[in-house]
């Protein structure tokens, strides 16, 4: 009797867990190139930037604004985004990257020059339709406290809007937001 009990117990239990699978592999189908343009296009135009970034001294965010400015480059296939932020000290912080979709290797690309130091980096993703968000990690994957710890996550907000996460993996495994920006649509007044 036990075992026709627990046979008909792990048959119920597959069969409630089939429909959550069959959600889980409708996820993880790439997106086809034409749908991943649609997105980056939503990414195109002028914006108003909220910054908020993490001043580790101070133990709390810094609030300023900037804009933005994300044009098609390269014959449309990549995004050129400029970013303009105020920094704690006056200045203007300068940002720059390229933001495309590979067909080819069915993920995002998006390509960073630092000019403090020099250097470029490339980070590469996927969409998460359950969560409205593109997420952007180095190629050899997130990793705790290294150099390459840096993942980007776009969200995509109701009414246009657009959210940029910044965030690191310290040493015990734990996220810390570096910065956080709010895009909002830049509209120009009219008569």
């Amino acid at each position: 009797m036990k075992k026709v009990i627990l046979t008909l117990l792990a048959a119920v239990l597959l069969a409630a867990a089939a429909p959550v699978v069959q959600a889980q592999e409708q996820t993880s189908v790439p997106l086809t190139s034409e749908e991943a343009h649609k997105l980056l296009r939503r990414l195109s135009g002028n914006w108003q930037v909220s910054h908020y970034s993490w001043q580790p001294d101070r133990n709390a965010y810094y609030q300023s604004s900037g804009k933005a400015n994300v044009s098609p480059a390269h014959q449309g296939s990549y995004l050129h985004e400029k970013t303009y932020v105020r920094q704690p000290d006056g200045s203007q912080k300068r940002q720059e990257c390229f933001f495309g979709y590979s067909a080819s290797k069915e993920r995002f690309e998006l390509i960073q020059a630092d000019k403090q130091n020099g250097n470029t980096t490339l980070l590469v993703g996927q969409w998460h339709p359950e969560f409205h968000s593109i997420t952007l990690t180095h190629p050899e994957g997130l990793k705790r406290g290294g150099p390459n710890n840096v993942e980007y996550v776009y969200v995509f907000l109701p009414e246009g809007m657009l959210l940029k996460i910044v965030r690191t993996l310290d040493e015990e495994g734990n996220y810390r937001i570096q910065s956080q920006d709010y895009y909002s649509p830049q509209h120009t007044a009219s008569f």
